[in-house]
């Protein structure tokens, strides 16, 4: 039987598995990823891609230019949107890109959160990937199983194509197959948390809503009418949307909307019965929250939906991805290359799982708020399964289809009357109503803003150094979701600052880390001196990369006198970045910085001895091309 030999298999080409592979190959270690399917999704699935995420991609070399071309959303479309039917007036409407939340992002980050449908995203990838020598993508190829032994995994993978199966012999697997994830089912890995949150049909489809969604330039829809209750996404309002809407399987299945029935509802929570439009797919799935019980076993990771599932009310599940696999890249990388010893790679579960449940839990949380605007409205979401359990009787069923439809439109039209009514506000009554639905859905400003979840997670791991002579928590934002606190904490992320720059080019500090090199950061009376004391480490630990700055020199004036606040007030200081842009160690003192403390640093970071630091070797498998029969 053929056997590939590759120091990483990568399972899954999602947007999570086709950016680890980048992220490994910028570090010189080859990977070799494996897709069951024939191609990249041709659906949108999902759309938010935030400031983080796009810090990342910047770091494999997506320019912002590549991602303006398929950010399907202007940046007047910044509303959220409650209707009775897109076709008629807002019932509730709020702005998530008012100017103080853009505000407060632009100071924490060169990046703002967009609407970038994922199956663009992934074209994207794909060719970063493909570009790149050191990884290699198979469509069409499934991974089977794996034999794990203390050296290296084994695993089977069968080509679609000529139904041919081969073994590739991997230091490492990497499990980013997707919530369903085989990798992690042969593991006997389990997920812990809430199942069956709801059940969705999701409506892919082509048509022109300009004219019904111009007034309201919104990126959701929130349609609350009894007889097609659910969300529109807008991706393109020109040409392409989404819509889901509930299912209830103790009495119906996907199987009991067909085509035209979809294409009923679709047209009810549209409010155009006779538009041109275009169904391209159907689909179900299940709204849960889970997270898995570890992320690592023997030599397997789990990363992306793998790892966990989240709601989607919040956007999360892809980003806290997309930070998973940069977490784990360079970690991986310094392990492979002999840089770092093992225990490293088990700081990966320690420092993303905490961050996972976090995002998850504010995902539910999302899910069960969202109610409170229907609530206000004087509508019961319990009540929604109702039509299901009737249209599912059996006297119903016996009935001609006509005369059903009769009665559904006779079930529906006191609850749509009435929320008409309240949109119009066609008496004080109903006008006080839409007030409090109005309160209401300003009240759910965390569902779709979550700038202090995208940036502000402090990591605590043996993959970071505390200090003593610091407070032991980083400052607070005033919401943990909506904002974000920047400082020099270690665990968290670098603050970010502009850079002087003669040409008048934008740079910032996250220019300065990255492309798996340290940064040796030092101001005030320490700055001076990291240049030499990064040289000096980086030789030591056998050409680790360490690189020396003096923010003092490099900083724009505008900004300096952010750093004191950033060190608690003290005007001299050092820090020591990873790769993956996080605070790994900070030395807040008067005392000059010597060469063993940054050299004891990284050492603890890295899982090394101190007096022996790990020499660099070469990884035993270090070709794709490196194919046995």
């Amino acid at each position: 039987m053929r056997v590939v030999e590759v120091p990483v298999l990568i399972v899954g080409a999602g947007p999570v598995g086709m950016l680890m592979a980048a992220l490994l190959a910028d570090q010189g270690i080859e990977s070799l990823l494996v897709e069951r399917r024939d191609d990249l999704h041709l659906a949108p699935q999902a759309h938010v891609i935030n400031t983080r995420t796009q810090e990342i991609l910047a770091g494999i070399g997506v320019t912002d230019e590549a991602l303006a071309g398929i950010t399907t959303h202007s940046g007047d479309a910044r509303f959220v949107t409650w209707r009775r039917n897109l076709a008629e007036g807002d019932l509730a409407r709020i702005d998530i890109g008012s100017p103080g939340y853009l505000a407060g992002m632009a100071a924490a980050s060169g990046k703002r959160t967009a609407n970038i449908p994922q199956h663009h995203l992934e074209r994207l990838l794909f060719a970063q990937v493909s570009r790149r020598v050191r990884c290699q993508a198979r469509f069409g190829h499934a991974w089977q199983g794996a034999e794990h032994n203390e050296h290296c995994v084994v695993s089977s993978v069968r080509e679609a194509a000529t139904g041919a199966v081969y073994r590739v012999r991997s230091e490492w697997l990497i499990a980013a197959d997707g919530a369903g994830s085989p990798v992690r089912r042969s593991l006997e890995l389990p997920m812990v948390g809430e199942t069956n949150l709801a059940h969705l049909i999701t409506i892919n489809f082509e048509a022109d809503i300009r004219h019904l969604v111009k007034d309201s330039p919104s990126i959701l829809f929130w349609v609350l009418s009894a007889a097609a209750p659910g969300t529109f996404i807008v991706h393109d309002s020109a040409r392409y949307s989404v819509f889901m809407t509930p299912y209830f399987p103790q009495h119906e299945s996907p199987a009991d909307f067909p085509l035209a029935r979809c294409e009923r509802l679709l047209r009810t929570a549209l409010g155009d019965r006779h538009m041109p439009l275009r169904i391209t797919s159907l689909s179900n799935w299940t709204m849960q929250a889970h997270i898995a019980a570890s992320y690592c076993k023997q030599r397997t990771f789990l990363v992306g939906d793998a790892a966990h599932r989240f709601p989607p009310t919040g956007g999360l599940g892809l980003n806290t991805g997309a930070a998973d696999a940069h977490n784990l890249a360079w970690k991986l990388a310094n392990v492979i290359r002999g840089r770092a010893g093992p225990g490293l790679l088990d700081t990966y579960g320690d420092e993303r799982k905490p961050v996972a449940e976090r995002n998850c839990g504010v995902s539910v949380a999302n899910h069960w708020k969202m109610r409170e605007v229907t609530a206000a409205l004087g509508l019961d979401d319990d009540k929604l399964p109702t039509l299901a359990r009737l249209r599912a009787s059996a006297p119903a069923r016996a009935l001609p289809a006509a005369l059903r439809s009769a009665v559904k439109r006779m079930l529906v039209a006191p609850v749509d009357a009435r929320t008409r009514r309240v949109q119009l506000a066609a008496t004080p009554r109903f006008a006080a109503i839409q007030r409090n639905v109005q309160q209401a859905a300003e009240a759910q400003m965390e569902h779709f803003n979550t700038l202090g979840l995208d940036l502000g997670y402090v990591y605590r791991s043996a993959a970071v150094c505390g200090s003593e002579a610091m407070p032991s928590g980083p400052p607070m934002a005033t919401s943990s979701v909506l904002g974000v606190a920047q400082s020099f904490t270690p665990g968290g992320r670098l603050p970010h600052f502009r850079l002087k720059d003669a040409s008048g080019a934008s740079a910032t500090s996250h220019d300065l880390v990255g492309n798996g090199h340290f940064l040796l950061a030092g101001f005030g009376r320490h700055g001076k001196a990291c240049a030499g004391l990064a040289a000096g480490a980086s030789q030591r630990l056998g050409g680790l990369p360490v690189h020396g700055v003096d923010i003092g020199a490099v900083i724009h004036c505008a900004d300096k006198q952010q750093l004191s606040l950033w060190n608690r007030g003290l005007p001299d200081g050092v820090i020591l970045v990873r790769p993956d842009g996080h605070i790994a160690w900070r030395h807040a003192s008067v005392t000059d910085v010597q060469a063993e403390d940054v050299l004891a640093a990284l050492c603890r970071v890295l899982q090394a001895p101190v007096s022996s630091p790990l020499a660099a070797t070469r990884p035993p498998f270090n070709t794709l091309a490196k194919v046995h029969q």
